[in-house]
């Protein structure tokens, strides 16, 4: 009845791009969501600042308007992973602290200076350099400086830190903002897993005292991602909540200690219905054969849209408030799935999101194809357009 209707008048004017086109395929981000996961983590970090992680497109939701909805919740500090990322923010008008997360490359120093963006120095000839330039255009640059306490990924090895945090924090025109280190398993609750991240937090904790007491000013210390926020004492001033921030949890086993709610839903349309006798095929490679008459309906939605492959002969969607299930493989424009008799062109098509009283999370998508939701998440593509609700009210559509 009223929630047919009322959600049908916004998907309409949702639907409706500036551009004057109808979007049948499109993302939705519920920036009042994302609003109310940021003051829950907030909440519980009690007074700690947050770093956003807004890498690759700010986890898939478009990551101008997620920082600018950010900034209105005092964040004021954003972590990017590329050089690229971080002058889309510069370029948007965005002048908080942007730091990347992943070093940059010699190549880049010029331009992470020239847009001031504070680098994670993880060597001695990438410090160097920036020290150079620095002072060749006259500027100080900002740099965060990762130890690597167990994550074997980027960062300088903890038993070398000090020294080496010591020597680049005098380097000319270089001003230390920060140091941080990251957790590869604090989402999991094996008992060696969970040995490995304690003694991680023991190192990391260990180095932070021994620069303090050597002088060393570190601003920002930093190392709580989504899951060590949620499972453990929290290190320094600074926490790094990513995916928890969207909405979703880093794993299944970590404790959901913070209520967060999904920011992102996908949406899409019926464009046909057809019925088929038994044993027609339907879809690339003939996956699936129909064994008696079959009704499917084909939505505009495949895996140039961020539909996983994987999904053939498996997913779901929610039609009408039911679940339907994709048949055949996943094409890249369009997608088969069953349908009963209720089911009419044009139909509302949810394939992350709510719909009636069911709802399909992108955590049931990286169960149905092997993988993470983060994957899922970042997965949906460009041609995807993002529109941005608020209060119920599309403000924006990107």
């Amino acid at each position: 009845g009223d929630f047919w209707l009322s959600s049908y008048i916004l998907m309409e004017n949702a639907m409706r791009d500036p551009r004057g086109h109808y979007l049948e395929t499109f993302c939705e981000v519920d920036l009042s969501a994302f609003g109310r996961n940021i003051e829950r983590i907030r909440q519980w970090v009690a007074g700690r600042e947050i770093i956003l992680a807004v890498k690759a497109n700010a986890y898939g939701h478009g990551v101008v308007p997620i920082c600018r909805e950010a900034v209105q919740h005092n964040v004021h500090r954003f972590g990017v992973a590329t050089l690229v990322e971080g002058v889309e923010l510069r370029d948007a008008g965005i002048d908080d602290e942007i730091i990347m997360l992943t070093p940059p490359t010699l190549e880049q120093v010029p331009s992470v200076v020239y847009h001031n963006l504070s680098p994670n120095i993880v060597n001695r000839q990438l410090a160097e350099a920036l020290s150079a330039e620095a002072k060749r255009t006259n500027k100080t640059i900002g740099v965060h400086i990762e130890i690597d306490t167990g994550m074997g990924r980027t960062g300088i090895m903890w038993y070398d830190a000090i020294g080496e945090i010591y020597s680049i924090s005098q380097l000319p025109d270089i001003r230390l903002e920060g140091v941080f280190s990251h957790f590869p398993a604090a989402d999991s609750k094996s008992k060696s897993d969970v040995e490995f991240t304690q003694m991680q937090l023991r190192r990391f904790s260990d180095i932070i005292t021994s620069l303090k007491r050597g002088g060393v000013s570190v601003p920002v210390v930093h190392m709580a991602n989504s899951a060590g926020i949620l499972a453990y004492p929290i290190i320094g001033e600074a926490v790094r909540p990513g995916i928890l921030t969207y909405g979703l949890y880093p794993s299944d086993e970590v404790k959901k200690s913070i209520k967060v709610e999904p920011v992102m839903s996908l949406r899409t349309r019926v464009v046909q219905l057809r019925d088929f006798d038994s044993g027609c095929s339907i879809g690339y490679g003939r996956t699936f054969i129909t064994q008696h008459r079959e009704r499917v309906a084909v939505i505009r939605a495949g895996y140039g849209d961020g539909l996983r492959r994987a999904l053939s002969n498996r997913g779901e969607v929610l039609i009408r408030g039911k679940r339907c299930s994709i048949l055949g493989r996943v094409s890249m424009d369009t997608t088969v799935v069953s349908a009963d008799r209720e089911v009419q062109l044009n139909d509302e098509v949810v394939i992350i999101g709510s719909q009636g009283k069911d709802r399909i999370t992108a955590d049931d998508h990286a169960r149905w194809t092997y993988t993470i939701s983060y994957e899922i998440l970042t997965g949906i593509s460009e041609r995807v357009r993002r529109v941005y609700v608020k209060n119920g009210e599309v403000i924006e559509v990107m």
